[in-house]
């Protein structure tokens, strides 16, 4: 594949492009059931092992991580799960391999996942009704609670997704979500806030909360979180010690992953970057599986380091960023950086922010871009 670099791991990441029913905020391509013909879900999964297999012939090594994400990859029921998972461990099983589920797919039978899937993340976004109806979520409160129990007492390592800043909510609310959760003893949390997107039924009918009551719910919701022992390493990921999202920090590390699946993305080499996707239809992908490669310039792919590495509480290593792009960080930003609120940032052996600097990270990114 033009642009691998076969000296780097590899990632894998699976979409998924089923779902019982959209819920009402989601904008990412997914199709309802009802919309979907007869065979295609066994076309998508004989299709999808197929492009897997033929990154195996190519690779000739285990890879480092797999995530299978959706849409809801519950759709495939655990044995499509697991032929994917088996798929991509024809040369080793990965150091990690994520399947994303929905409560209601969770049930006593998730221990038939545990030879192929190391780590559930399991989408619970609220555990209010009231809230929930608003997301227009399949499952209840009851039966998302009747998952975490089930999780709490698997063999999986696993993370529970909390969406707060919703529309009618209340920080005590939010906060309670979280404690809740947190009882159940996840190792990893996402909490972040709810997105309005153009053409979701969500954005017809509720207005965003303003900036300032966004910001309480973060603050107070990060400040619980830590409090419950969990640590705040990404913007929107809390882990307790030796549970980060190994998947995940692929991708802020801007690391090597390969996407299968429509609209599924990828992103290969190091000091320059290939983009990759696929086409967003289900039928394209089914007709003619292959990704779109663009190729990034220099400045295009330190921007993208830059847009991932500032994620994360580790934030720029200076000595990668010399690796990558042969300069120093600190001199090619020298001009930037006095531009930016001095709690915002710390520099050590790494540029990295504050948690009042991710309250206002798109604003440094762009300010530190602008120096490119």
């Amino acid at each position: 594949m033009k642009g691998l670099d076969c000296t780097k791991p590899l990632s894998l990441y699976v979409h998924v492009p089923f779902c019982s029913r959209k819920c009402d905020y989601c904008a990412f391509y997914s199709l309802p059931l009802s919309c979907v013909r007869e065979g295609e879900i066994s076309h998508y999964l004989d299709t999808v092992i197929k492009e897997i297999k033929a990154m195996n012939a190519e690779w000739k090594k285990p890879y480092r991580t797999l995530f299978i994400g959706g849409g809801n990859p519950g759709i495939l029921g655990y044995e499509g799960i697991k032929r994917i998972a088996e798929a991509a461990s024809e040369y080793g099983r990965p150091d990690e391999s994520t399947a994303e589920l929905n409560p209601e797919n969770i049930d006593g039978e998730i221990e038939e996942l545990s030879g192929s899937i190391s780590r559930i993340s399991v989408g619970i976004q609220s555990l209010n009704e009231k809230t929930l109806r608003r997301l227009g979520r399949n499952a209840s409160a009851e039966r998302s609670l009747e998952a975490l129990r089930i999780l709490s007492t698997s063999s999986f390592r696993w993370n529970a997704d909390i969406i707060t800043a919703v529309p009618g909510e209340s920080v005590s609310e939010a906060l309670s979500d979280i404690e809740t959760a947190a009882s159940f003893n996840p190792g990893h949390i996402s909490y972040y806030c709810l997105t309005f997107e153009e053409g979701t039924p969500l954005i017809g009918r509720e207005k965003p909360v303003g900036e300032d009551e966004e910001t309480e719910f973060l603050i107070e919701g990060w400040r619980r979180l830590k409090e419950l022992g969990y640590e705040h390493y990404e913007v929107s990921n809390f882990a307790k010690k030796g549970e980060r999202c190994m998947h995940n920090s692929v991708y802020w590390n801007l690391g090597q992953y390969i996407g299968f699946g429509p609209g599924a993305e990828g992103s290969v080499g190091y000091s320059r970057v290939t983009s990759m996707r696929d086409s967003e239809s289900l039928e394209e992908f089914l007709s003619n599986p292959e990704l779109t490669c663009t190729p990034l310039t220099e400045t295009e792919t330190e921007e993208e380091f830059l847009l991932a590495s500032l994620r994360t509480s580790d934030g720029i290593s200076l000595e990668e960023y010399r690796k990558r792009f042969g300069r120093d960080f600190l001199s090619v930003y020298s001009e930037r950086i006095p531009l930016l609120a001095p709690d915002t940032y710390i520099i050590d052996s790494s540029f990295r922010l504050t948690e009042k600097g991710f309250l206002t990270l798109d604003w440094i990114i762009l300010t530190l871009a602008m120096g490119l």
